[in-house]
């Protein structure tokens, strides 16, 4: 089986893109606050879409990642609280929600139906086991973000060990999973963050996600 270095660069940019984004949806923590202060969160995001010859939005980037280098070290209990109080108003507090977390939300109105189970399905196809304390409803768009992530991995690892088969498979969930689940529902969340998102790193974080899911995944 043969790859270009170019193509395998592109998935690695793309897992790495898609993990990144899957820890901007999770609630915000410490962590992802210091990342921001060290600059090293949107530095790499901004890698991962150069990496896709997207530079459209690096000078949004650029701005965003200023604003919270300039921010001490001192202040990260303030900005993790900016953060926090952003995304609860937006995924929580509002009624109606501004802004949906979960496919099944957008999809059928409520949590837990059809689409929560057809990507519960695909995370068994690909292998993957839920495990009994995990908390979160399978349809949650970090786990659908990183889930996409884990399925580029798997072609990568299906390449490199001249698995053609293995790469197939992983190519066939990605455009499932693409297709069906993942690119409407966080293209609907591009839509709301950018309308809702009060801290400029939701607001960066809704453009990323529309450009990249309408401009650079393959439809």
């Amino acid at each position: 089986m043969k790859t270009s270095v170019e193509e395998m660069t592109e998935l690695r940019a793309e897992a790495a893109l898609n993990s990144l984004l899957a820890q901007a949806m999770n609630y915000p923590s410490a962590a992802l606050v210091e990342s921001l202060q060290d600059g090293s969160f949107l530095a790499a995001l901004r890698e991962s879409l150069a990496a896709l010859g997207d530079t459209s939005l690096a000078s949004t980037i650029d701005s965003c990642a200023e604003e919270y280098r300039k921010s001490a070290p001192a202040d990260g209990e303030a900005v993790l609280l900016d953060l926090e109080r952003d995304y609860t108003r937006m995924f929580f507090a509002s009624k109606p929600r501004l802004a949906y977390l979960f496919e099944s939300v957008y999809r059928e109105g409520k949590l837990l139906q059809e689409s929560t189970f057809e990507i519960a399905g695909l995370y068994r196809d690909a292998g993957l086991v839920v495990t009994e304390d995990f908390r979160l409803p399978p349809d949650h768009i970090a786990i659908e973000l990183e889930f996409f992530s884990f399925l580029l991995f798997k072609e990568i690892e299906g390449i490199e060990d001249g698995k053609k088969e293995v790469a197939d498979y992983a190519r066939e969930l990605q455009e499932t999973v693409l297709n069906k689940h993942l690119k409407p529902f966080a293209l609907n969340i591009a839509e709301k963050l950018a309308k809702h998102a009060r801290t400029s790193f939701y607001q960066t974080v809704a453009q990323v996600l529309q450009r990249y899911f309408s401009h650079v995944v393959s439809s």
